[in-house]
């Protein structure tokens, strides 16, 4: 049976309203390569949008000059804000203390002094080049993980494989397989009611019955409304004790998790949480904004359990910021910054860092911490360990791997 689409508007009855409360984005290059190993970690990707204080996170205690550079900012040592011991050296953020015990117990390790290799100061270039991990600026259309999608082999052909939560899919996802942007399990539906909810499927499905791009990815967007309404997802609830945040991160992840349980083949995702560009106030901007992403974070942990033997978390941010406070309390733009991992395949309890030091002759860019690790090789080395991924090198143009730190461990 076909259909025209004059006819499947005049069925519908909704031509004034938009059909898909779902976002599925069109990916170029024609139909998804649906192709995973078995076995691979469903990898988790949390970019903190606005350039976040990697030295507030995790300050470099031992470096007597983070607190000459910041004399009203600064982490303290003791007292009852001091910054949470991580081995001697490093401390953690107090208002990050809720994932202290997954550093204590292996389950979590830091990076720092890494990041974008890119000298850009600006925020959209630094996470456009980053996500799509291509800083020789040849304007590749898809990201870093995208492409680790579509050269992924084995055989899964879930419409979930690449999932970006939140307000917008997240360019990292971009590539061959098609990524499905979600913000509420709820609404991701037809927008009619719910008795014309199959007749309408069945007419789009008719309806785009072709093999052009816009066809295929249709098809793909009715597949993923078909396999969401079939599962009981709000019987899905936090286990072993979780609680969520209530903010924006928190809902999101929760939505994630609820995803994952429900095993419909969730291999990549992306989750967004913004609000850290700090030029001023950053000791009273900064503690609720860290509270709310570590204690969202330790949440999935607890909720996913024994999961985490299969899910890699690893987060980052377009850049750090100065080394030195400004006049209004807060830092400006910087360079190297701080990454983290956790997982139960993270070689925990450890800070990996080739700390290049906080001298006038040691900062880059008029003031910048120096990167001293290149946040493909953290990224390379997850695909590699965790996801089965041979060689990077088509995943990252332009960068081979040079040798591993020892981050993650191989399945």
């Amino acid at each position: 049976m076909s259909i025209s689409r004059r006819r499947f508007i005049q069925a519908s009855g909704m031509a004034t309203l938009p059909l898909l409360n779902s976002r599925l984005l069109l990916a170029a290059g024609g139909a998804p390569d649906n192709s995973v190993s078995d076995g691979q970690d469903l990898v988790i990707c949390v970019f903190q949008r606005g350039g976040a204080d990697g030295m507030s996170m995790v300050p470099p205690l031992f470096d007597s000059r983070y607190f000459d550079l910041r004399p009203n900012i600064a982490i303290p040592e003791s007292g009852e804000s001091a910054a949470l011991d991580l081995d001697g050296s490093y401390g953690l953020h107090p208002s990050m203390a809720s994932l202290k015990p997954f550093f204590d117990d292996g389950q979590m390790a830091v990076i720092h002094a890494t990041g974008l290799t890119h000298e850009t100061h600006s925020h959209f270039d630094a996470q456009d080049i980053m996500e799509r991990a291509d800083v020789s600026e040849q304007e590749l259309f898809d990201g870093w993980l995208g492409r680790y999608l579509s050269t992924a082999t084995a055989n899964n052909e879930s419409a979930f494989r690449a999932v970006g939560v939140g307000g917008a899919i997240q360019r990292s996802l971009l590539g061959m397989v098609t990524p499905v942007g979600i913000q509420n399990i709820s609404s991701f539906s037809l927008n009619v009611p719910g008795e014309k909810n199959a007749e309408l499927l069945s007419l789009l499905e008719n309806l785009y019955a072709g093999n052009s791009v816009l066809d295929l990815q249709s098809r793909q967007a009715i597949s993923s409304i078909r396999s969401l309404a079939e599962i009981d997802t709000e019987s899905i609830q936090p286990d072993n004790g979780a609680e969520y945040p209530t903010s924006e991160f928190g809902t999101e992840f929760g939505e994630l998790a609820r995803l994952i349980k429900a095993d419909i083949g969730v291999q990549a995702a992306c989750v967004d949480i913004g609000g850290w560009d700090h030029h001023d106030n950053a000791n009273q901007r900064m503690p609720g904004l860290l509270a709310d992403f570590s204690n969202t974070l330790a949440a999935f942990m607890f909720d996913m359990g024994e999961r985490m033997d299969n899910i890699t978390i690893v987060t980052m941010s377009e850049f750090g910021r100065r080394a030195f406070e400004n006049a209004s309390g807060g830092t400006d733009h910087g360079h190297a910054n701080v990454m983290l991992a956790m997982g139960n395949g993270v070689n925990g309890g450890q800070v990996f860092a080739d700390w290049p030091g906080l001298m006038e002759s040691d900062l880059v860019f008029n003031g910048d911490l120096a990167n001293t690790t290149d946040y493909r090789s953290i990224l390379s080395e997850l695909l590699i360990n965790r996801a089965g991924v041979e060689t990077t090198d088509t995943i990252f143009p332009g960068f081979t791997l040079a040798g591993e730190q020892g981050v993650f461990l191989p399945k």
